[in-house]
C-alpha cells in the first residue's frame, strides 16, 4: 500500500478539536489562533469531501464520519509522540563523542573529567584526542573542541578562553639560584621552545617575548624544540629547561606549584580555544549539557 500525503497538520487541528467540542479550546493546546484551526479543519474536510463536524450555536458534534475518524487519529498521534519523546530521551542520555585538540585534553580536560562524571551521570564523555579538522557529516562526532580564531562556516562557535605566554619553568631549576628578573638573566637558563603554532606567523615565539621583555641579547635560537605546548610543559615540569609556556594550560601546575611563572609579561597567542558543533544541534540537550559545563568550567577558571 503507498503511503498517502495526508494533511498532517489538518489531521491534528480536527484531532484537538473533536477531543475538545472546541475550535477555541484546541487552538489553545495547539498555540494556534482559533480561525487558524477552523481553517485548518475545513481544509480537511474538502480534501475528503466529508464533513466531519456539525457547527451548532452550543459547540462542535462529530459526524458519523468525524466519530469513525477520531479514535484512529488520536492513537495514531499517541504513538507518534511516544516515539518521538523514545528518541529525544535516548538523545538526551549516553554517550556524547567529542574530538579534542590533544593539549586542551591533557592539560585542562582530563584534570576536570571526574567532575562531570559527578554532574551529569546519564552522559559518557567520549574523548578522541587528534588535531585533526572534523567534519561533522561524515565523522561520528557530537562536538569539538579546537583551538583557532572562531572562524568555522557552518558551525556554532561557543569560545572558552584565549591564551598567553609567558616564560615558566619547575622551582627545582631555581634551587641553589637566584631566579630570573630581568629577560637578560634567561641567557644562563636552557629555552624550551614549542613548534605546535609554526603555521601561524603571528603567534609568539621567544624572540618575540624577549623583543618585547627589553632583552639585549638574542639567546632565542638556543634550546630543544617540542611540537606540542603539553610536551614542552612536561619538559619544564622535569626540570629540563625554561618553558614558553601556554599560561592557562599550564594554570593547574602553578597552582600546584608544579611550574612557576617568573615574569609578568605575558602575550596574547592570538588564538583561543573554541566547542564548536554543527548549528542543526544546538538545542539537542547534550550538547546543552556539555556546553553549559564548558562554560561554567571556564568562567571558574578565568576568575
Amino acid at each position: 500500500m503507498a503511503i498517502q500525503n495526508h494533511p498532517l497538520n489538518a489531521l491534528r487541528a480536527f484531532e484537538a478539536s473533536a477531543r475538545r467540542s472546541s475550535f477555541v479550546k484546541a487552538a489553545a493546546a495547539l498555540h494556534v489562533t482559533p480561525a487558524a484551526v477552523s481553517h485548518q479543519v475545513k481544509n480537511l474536510e474538502d480534501y475528503l469531501g466529508i464533513q466531519l463536524f456539525r457547527r451548532l450555536p452550543r459547540g462542535l458534534v462529530l459526524t458519523e464520519a468525524g466519530q469513525m475518524l477520531l479514535p484512529e487519529l488520536t492513537e495514531g498521534f499517541a504513538r507518534l509522540d511516544n516515539a518521538v519523546e523514545r528518541v529525544l530521551v535516548r538523545d538526551a542520555q549516553g554517550a556524547i563523542a567529542i574530538s579534542v585538540a590533544p593539549m586542551f585534553t591533557a592539560k585542562w580536560l582530563v584534570p576536570r573529567l571526574q567532575q562531570f562524571a559527578a554532574l551529569h551521570a546519564d552522559i559518557d564523555l567520549r574523548v578522541s584526542t587528534n588535531l585533526a579538522v572534523v567534519d561533522f557529516q561524515r565523522d561520528a562526532f557530537d562536538a569539538a573542541i579546537r583551538l583557532g580564531r572562531g572562524r568555522y562556516p557552518g558551525l556554532e562557535a561557543v569560545k572558552l578562553f584565549d591564551e598567553t605566554v609567558t616564560p615558566m619553568c619547575s622551582p627545582r631549576l631555581l634551587e641553589g639560584r637566584l631566579p630570573p628578573q630581568a629577560a637578560d638573566d634567561l641567557r644562563d637558563f636552557v629555552l624550551l621552545h614549542d613548534d605546535s603554532m609554526q603555521f601561524d606567523s603571528a603567534a609568539p615565539g621567544w624572540r618575540h617575548w624577549l623583543e618585547a621583555a627589553g632583552a639585549r641579547h638574542d639567546v632565542s635560537d638556543r634550546g630543544p624544540h617540542l611540537s606540542q605546548p603539553d610536551h614542552v610543559l612536561q619538559a619544564a615540569i622535569d626540570g629540563a629547561g625554561v618553558a614558553l609556556g601556554w599560561r592557562c594550560l599550564a594554570d593547574d601546575d602553578i597552582a600546584a606549584g608544579r611550574l612557576v611563572a617568573p615574569f609578568s609579561l605575558q602575550l596574547p597567542l592570538g588564538s583561543a580555544f573554541y566547542l564548536v558543533y554543527p548549528q542543526a544541534h544546538t538545542e539537542r540537550r547534550k550538547i546543552t549539557v556539555l556546553r553549559r559545563w564548558l562554560v561554567e568550567e571556564t568562567e571558574r577558571f578565568r576568575a
